[in-house]
């Protein structure tokens, strides 16, 4: 239905709910008729220069100008310019900055009747900005949220721990998990900290309680205490109306796992603390304390020890947290859970992709082989690749020709006399040989240290495999 059939239908009640509607409006609305009068502004306007709606409507823009209540007359540069619709910046006799949009009407002749002028004060796209940052934050934390759910009803299957270094992390794990006490997970990134701490989380006396898993690196410093702590209405700009619970209000009578705890400003430890000895948070703007009841699980990739030392970290936030260590094994250090999880993500990754890939016995030399720099997370990366394109993106340092020291590689090309293009494409061969071999046999990694394609590196390292079979068989 349209605004005329709106008006037939409902004449008497119209005019009053349209000018209720364009008053509730959150900036400024300014309307004139060419370039002579004012037929309409909204209250938010009025109210923003001291006039009243009833002194302004009709006020002819001579008169208005002539007040001085703007620093430019936005209106008069679009009738005298006949300008098509533009943004302007403006500032009010009362020292308020204002972001203007300006539409010109035309009527059906193509004359240029009407200006409209809609105003927002910068102090309002402040706020906005705020609240838009506010309300990522928050998006972030419902994210990990959603991913740790999703994590959890992969990590049953995803709980392999056939090598030693494993089963005693695990074992130490399943121990903690009754105790209902602190504990820190220290490990290398992608080596499953998080996956630990849903173990112990499933086998706790919490595990029917919530589980609030929170990346502390994701989290921006300004917008950190009122995430932890939650806040209360109107506490600052951009502020919920109806406030907010934090993550330990969120977390209370279950589990807050608290990942890269190393990455905490220096301020936000302190409060921490003080949070971890009291179980007692108080909202930001707030006036009273509450009290929570939650069991904290930490962990980091980083020495705190050491951070401790440079004084990067709390001392006694360190000893808070590091009741109950866990350390978690690299990859490289567990070679009997490589193939056992490999099989677990191509399962996954089959079931997925609806495909049907299998890991061929170099394959599976291959991945026991590589050093995984990247621990399981690389592995779990490697293996979704390989199901999605048919290649394995690993090369196992045994498959690599012999490497060669480059210093040597170039005395004997000294010796030789050479041709140039011979000598560069032997140096060029053996350099590639070092570099694959300090990656570990990853194409990815060493393309990105040479700088080249991925592409051009396998097509290079097949090139040097013909070129090694054709030198053994020479006499």
């Amino acid at each position: 239905m349209g605004l005329k059939e709106l008006y037939q239908e409902y004449p008497d009640e119209f005019m009053d709910y349209a000018e209720k509607v364009l008053d509730s409006y959150f900036g400024n609305i300014f309307v004139t008729w060419r370039n002579q009068k004012i037929i309409y502004v909204n209250e938010k306007l009025a109210a923003s220069i001291h006039m009243r709606k009833e002194d302004l409507i009709g006020l002819s823009l001579e008169d208005l100008r002539a007040k001085k209540l703007w620093l430019r007359s936005v209106s008069q540069e679009l009738y005298e310019e006949k300008r098509a619709p533009f943004n302007a910046y403006n500032i009010s006799k009362f020292g308020n900055e204002l972001f203007t949009h300006v539409e010109p009407i035309f009527n059906d002749q193509n004359e240029l009747v009407m200006s409209v002028q809609f105003s927002i004060p910068r102090q309002m796209l402040q706020e906005f900005s705020d609240y838009i940052n506010l309300e990522k934050s928050s998006f972030q934390n419902y994210k990990d949220i959603a991913d740790y759910l999703q994590a959890r009803r992969e990590a049953s299957e995803q709980l392999v721990f056939k090598s030693p270094a494993a089963q005693l992390t695990f074992k130490d794990a399943r121990y903690l998990a009754g105790m209902d006490s602190t504990v820190l997970i220290y490990g290398e990134t992608g080596t499953g900290k998080d996956v630990l701490a849903n173990y112990i989380y499933q086998n706790s006396k919490r595990f029917d309680k919530p589980f609030v898993p929170v990346n502390c690196s994701a989290i921006p410093a300004e917008l950190m205490e009122s995430e932890f702590f939650g806040y209360e209405r109107g506490a600052f700009t951009g502020a919920r109306s109806s406030g907010k619970p934090g993550l330990f209000e969120m977390a209370d009578q279950g589990t807050l796992f608290l990942d890269e705890i190393g990455e905490l400003p220096m301020a936000m430890q302190a409060k921490l603390l003080r949070v971890l000895e009291s179980g007692e948070v108080m909202r930001v703007g707030g006036t009273k304390l509450i009290h929570t009841d939650v069991r904290v699980i930490a962990a980091t990739n980083r020495d705190l020890k050491k951070m401790v030392e440079e004084n990067r970290f709390r001392a006694d936030l360190y000893y808070r947290l590091n009741v109950m260590p866990l350390f978690l094994p690299p990859l490289r250090e567990r070679k009997e859970d490589i193939l056992p999880l490999a099989e677990v993500f191509l399962a996954n990754n089959n079931r997925k992709y609806n495909l049907n890939r299998v890991l061929t016995p170099e394959m599976l030399r291959d991945l026991t082989e590589y050093h995984w720099p990247g621990n399981i997370r690389e592995l779990r990366n490697i293996v979704e690749r390989y199901v999605i394109s048919g290649r394995m993106d690993i090369i196992s340092p045994s498959a690599l020709p012999p490497a060669t020291s480059p210093s040597a590689e170039g005395q004997d090309l000294l010796q030789a006399a050479l041709p140039l293009h011979e000598a560069c494409k032997r140096f060029e061969h053996a350099y590639i040989r070092r570099v694959m071999d300090h990656c570990g046999g990853c194409v990815s990694k060493a393309a990105k240290e040479l700088g080249i394609h991925r592409s051009l590196l396998y097509k290079k390292l097949k090139q040097m495999d013909c070129g090694a079979e054709g030198q053994t068989a020479q006499p």
